[in-house]
């Protein structure tokens, strides 16, 4: 039957109530199809309490569900039950008595709505009613709280009576077309999406009893000036005002709506984009189309040559039925919602997307078209959704493979996450030039577009090293019955021929051989064990999983292969989710494990022949008499607060990149809890040792540079094999120095430091040497002068304020000659450190020389420091003292002036010959002419510090080096007399 379109659009010319009633007429017949869809989802009793929601929030009985007490708010407006109603009360409630009197009292329930999926081809036997209870009572009304618990009690009884999830919301037409709702649900966002949410009310919305909306009777033309035509309706006397409901118009949605709706959207998409990607994509569709303006709606030619796609969907919706006889299936909401992006999409020519969209919108409906109904007759929502598959030119192949997505395996997830995270990060993009565009008018914060930039980073973003996560609720199941991890040999003339890497295939390596023909790889890595956590992390790798390991290098048992497997299981249970609340910080690291040695056995071939536990020398970064480190390779894997995991491998020089690696993601100083750390080696021999050393190791390493009872830049000096290592933090940056020689640690240790950095000796480090008795007897900050007796010569050390290690040789006569012209001048330079002011030494921290003896057997590990004291009494010590004054010339060189007893002696009077008139002059003031050795007892440097020390500043040490340097050349100068 030919129906008429509707056109009241002219309201100045007046109205035909016929026309009205018509239309009133069309939108009950179409919400009456939907509550019949609505029924035939749900089972009977389900069906029962659907037809009986209007009976009892129309009356108080304290036998149905939800009574609280007579004076609850209830009556809805102009409700009289039916006859089958009433039996179901009954069925429920057998003393339930309806009174007719009852429909006398005050009507305080406007209206009854449901909004969302009820009712549409997205219905399904999960879905939940969501039922808007709209009354006409003000915030303050007195008992207006006991509506809301009788809505609480409902939901609890429709829960546990008739398993149906039922959530309700108490609505106020007035204060809600004022935007004054806030907090609808869990899952809405208030007035920051007050559009968006009066469009999906308008379109979705099933009407079970009151007041129809008023917006059923505004053409979508006259949308612009809702108002205004509202006015003149009711004012007219066209409609009562007390039989329609006003929510308020739809005009075009506000830009700013799209960002508050599509950050929440995104938020729940990272772990089920199939059900966001269709709202994103219609937010997209909404926000493009806003930006072009559109002719005011000023008469119905107007409205008829637009082509509507700015407008929201509940105006095309309502455009229809004004236009026919309303078709539920053309006009039911989600495929309304695919119809547009579909549209958009093609006009963009962007059909990867659209075959994602398909995907998306199949999957909601959830009808497995590959397989028979169990019914005879095939529901409406099959029978539609066959049409639009047959109109995509979908096969059964793909439909047969799109109803198998539970099982999907890894290959084809990662295919499907690679487009989801692709549409993803696009609405993100859009969601941030919105927000840029729209920045002084945004209902959200910008730390809620900061904190879903966060969660999209830690879900999606790549980054080396960086475990993914491939399904995020793509498959239900990805997990393999057996994996084949193989070693990826590389031809001599291939690029990197002498890198290993590693691939993963699925079966058995039995499987890999049979087969004929290639098969590409699941994934491919540089190491074994980021393979073994991503399969791990990601469940493709379950107890019941059969693994080969194959690779002619790699040595691994069944046990250690367990052991690993279980290593892994234990420090990452999964699947794990990380709280909203972390991404409000920034990310910090967690927890670490460290496992060493994976595949590759220490001294392998001692080991076959079982002679690997020959020696007494256990330290396992120094094994046996050969000192051989033990750590061959190391993969290190960290989780954060993110829910990042990363992995990396270093298969060569594997401690020291451990370390540095360690020391890179944490700069003491900085207000941050270190991770939990675990250490484990499954090597059949050294396991155990390797893993304890390496515990201690670490141990050590956080009490020196983390505890707080040492300075930041500390220097650890840690002997790895027949190197040794020093550790320190240069600006908060690490640094490890090696050096092949005690000598050249010695050096390194000499030079000038920025802050005072005492020397730490590891544990097991220079046992035999007598740093280590030094380090350990000065622990406090002080000048430290030790000496140890070597034949007729004597080895000096000074540890200066900073830390800094001075070392000589000099020939020994007794103490007293030994120490008296070195503590002399050594107490000269503090005091001149002090008179310059420098940085480091104050008139408070001026104190004595601490001054020890080693004695005692040091390479045999028995020796110990006793303290010496010289003797106060100077005046029977003659010496000569000779004062030195350095300064830079032209050319940036260091030249001196010499005082010896004040007789003046000038780089620029005697030029090159400056330390033979010296010398001479020093031999002529002794009587018998003797040549034995000169010292310097003054030195100032104030005249070059800029120059000799710009980055560190004068200390101590700089003293002694220059001191040192005169010192030889003087006495070289006396030799030569």
């Amino acid at each position: 039957m030919f129906s008429r379109p509707i056109d009241i659009h002219d309201i100045d010319d007046g109205v035909d109530r016929k026309q009205l009633s018509q239309l009133k007429q069309r939108f009950l017949t179409l919400n009456q199809q939907r509550y019949a869809r609505t029924c035939a989802a749900l089972s009977e009793r389900q069906q029962q309490f659907l037809q009986l929601l209007p009976l009892l929030f129309h009356v108080n009985h304290p036998m149905l569900p939800g009574y609280i007490s007579h004076s609850t708010p209830a009556g809805v407006y102009q409700y009289s039950p039916t006859d089958e109603q009433l039996r179901y009360a009954k069925i429920i409630a057998r003393s339930f008595n309806y009174q007719r009197d009852l429909t006398e009292k005050n009507c305080y329930i406007d209206a009854l709505f449901i909004m969302g999926s009820v009712g549409t081809i997205a219905q399904s036997d999960s879905s939940d009613l969501d039922v808007w209870v709209c009354h006409s009572l003000d915030a303050n009304y007195p008992t207006l709280h006991e509506l809301e618990r009788k809505c609480a009690l409902i939901s609890a009884w429709a829960a546990q009576q008739i398993h149906l999830e039922v959530h309700f919301f108490l609505m106020n037409a007035d204060e809600f077309s004022q935007q004054r709702n806030q907090g609808l649900s869990s899952e809405a966002s208030g007035s920051a999406q007050h559009y968006l949410l009066l469009d999906e009310f308008y379109r979705t919305a099933l009407w079970l009893a009151g007041k129809v909306p008023l917006w059923w009777f505004v053409p979508a033309s006259r949308e612009r000036d809702y108002q205004d035509f509202c006015e003149k309706l009711v004012g007219r006397r066209f409609l009562k005002s007390q039989d329609v409901i006003d929510f308020g118009g739809l005009p075009d949605i506000p830009a700013n709506e799209f960002i508050g709706a599509g950050v929440w959207q995104l938020y729940k998409a990272i772990e089920s984009p199939y059900k966001s990607v269709l709202k994103l994509l219609l937010l997209e569709v909404y926000a493009s189309a806003s930006s072009t303006s559109l002719s005011s709606f000023t008469s119905e030619e107007n409205s008829t040559a637009i082509t509507h796609a700015a407008e929201p969907l509940a105006l095309s919706l309502k455009r229809a039925i004004y236009s026919s006889e309303p078709d539920a299936d053309l006009l039911d909401p989600y495929v309304m919602v695919y119809q547009r992006i579909e549209q958009y999409l093609e006009q963009h020519q962007q059909f990867q997307r659209l075959d994602l969209v398909r995907r998306c919108f199949y999957f909601k409906v959830n009808k497995a078209l590959s397989r028979t109904s169990a019914k005879r007759k095939k529901s409406w929502q099959r029978q539609l959704l066959e049409k639009m598959a047959a109109n995509w030119g979908w096969s059964s192949h793909q439909l047969l493979m799109l109803d198998n997505r539970a099982y999907w395996k890894a290959p084809h997830v990662i295919s499907e996450r690679a487009l989801l995270v692709n549409e993803l990060n696009h609405s993100y993009r859009l969601l941030n030039e919105l927000s840029k565009q729209h920045r002084d008018e945004i209902a959200i914060t910008s730390d809620e577009l900061m904190i879903l930039g966060r969660k999209l980073h830690a879900a999606f973003e790549r980054k080396a090293g960086k475990v993914e996560l491939i399904n995020p609720g793509i498959s239900r199941d990805i997990s393999e019955d057996a994996l084949c991890f193989m070693v990826e040999e590389k031809n001599q003339d291939q690029k990197n021929a002498g890198e290993k890497n590693w691939q993963l295939i699925r079966g058995t390596q039995q499987d890999v051989i049979l087969r004929y023909i290639d098969v590409a790889p699941i994934k491919r890595s540089r190491s074994l064990v980021e393979l073994l956590l991503w399969c791990h992390a990601n469940q493709i790798l379950e107890n019941h999983t059969k693994i080969d390991i194959v690779g002619s290098e790699v040595e691994l048992t069944h046990g250690q292969k367990q052991q690993l497997i279980q290593a892994l299981q234990q420090w990452l249970p999964v699947p794990f989710t990380i709280e909203h609340e972390h991404f409000t910080r920034q990310a910090s690291i967690e927890r670490i494990l460290l496992i060493i040695n994976t595949g590759v056995e220490p001294q392998v071939e001692l080991h076959k022949k079982g002679m690997q536990m020959l020696s007494s020398q256990r330290d396992a970064l120094g094994y046996s008499g050969l000192r051989e480190n033990l750590i061959i390779n190391a993969d290190v894997i960290h989780i954060n607060s993110w829910g990042e995991l990363i992995c990396r491998h270093y298969a060569n020089d594997a401690l020291v990149n451990c370390l540095l690696h360690y020391f890179r993601l944490f700069s003491p100083g900085k207000p941050f809890s270190l991770p939990e750390l675990s250490i484990r080696c499954f090597s059949s021999s050294q396991g155990n040792n390797i893993t304890q050393r390496l515990t201690e190791l670490w141990r050590d390493l956080i009490s020196c540079f983390y505890s707080g009872t040492r300075p930041r830049s500390s220097r650890y000096v840690l002997e790895v094999g027949d190197e040794y290592l020093v550790l320190q933090f240069v600006q908060q940056l690490p640094q490890i120095q090696r050096f092949k020689s005690y000598e050249k640690l010695l050096e390194r240790l000499g030079q000038a430091q920025s802050d005072y950095s005492p020397i730490v000796i590891d544990r097991y480090g220079l046992r035999d040497k007598p740093l280590r008795l030094i380090c350990e007897t000065a622990k406090k900050r002080a000048i430290y002068l030790f000496y140890y007796l070597e034949g007729s010569d004597a080895k000096i050390i000074i540890i200066d304020e900073r830390g800094s290690l001075f070392s000589i040789h000099s020939s020994y006569h007794n103490q007293q000659t030994l120490l008296r012209p070195l503590v002399t001048f050594i107490n000269a330079a503090l005091q001149r450190q002090l008179l310059n002011s420098a940085q480091t030494i104050t008139a408070g921290e001026q104190k004595d020389i601490l001054i020890y003896e080693l004695t005692g057997n040091i390479k045999q590990q028995q020796a110990i420091a006793e303290p010496r004291h010289l003797q106060k009494d100077w005046s029977q010590l003659h010496f000569i003292n000779i004062k030195a004054i350095a300064e830079m010339d032209s050319e940036q060189q260091l030249r001196y002036t010499i005082f010896c007893d004040e007789q003046e002696f000038s780089a620029l009077s005697y030029g090159e010959q400056l330390f033979s008139a010296v010398a001479n002059y020093i031999v002529q003031r002794r009587k018998q002419g003797e040549r034995y050795p000169c010292y310097i007892t003054d030195l100032d440097l104030s005249l070059c510090q800029d120059t000799i020390a710009q980055q560190t500043g004068l200390q101590l040490g700089h003293y002694l080096h220059l001191k040192s340097e005169l010192e030889d050349k003087l006495n070289q100068a006396l030799a030569l007399l």
